[in-house]
């Protein structure tokens, strides 16, 4: 019986993060600012959080050509 409880245990883990993969499988998922984002809304544009983060990080390594 304790095998069959950790055997389903284990099958709602795995569906679960099926699921999540299938939700979250586009390119704009995941971010505190989907809500207010047009790029996320639309599916079209680029991230701003992300190119926010690039550029970021860009300055902090000296280089000042941003990928954005």
């Amino acid at each position: 019986m304790l095998d069959f409880i950790i055997v389903a245990a284990i099958a709602v883990a795995f569906a679960l993060c099926v699921r999540s993969l299938r939700k979250g499988s586009g390119g704009c998922s995941g971010c505190a600012q989907e809500g207010t984002c047009a790029a996320h809304a639309t599916g079209k544009g680029k991230c701003p959080v992300a190119q926010d983060m690039v550029a970021k990080a860009n300055e902090a390594l000296g280089d000042s050509s941003s990928c954005g």
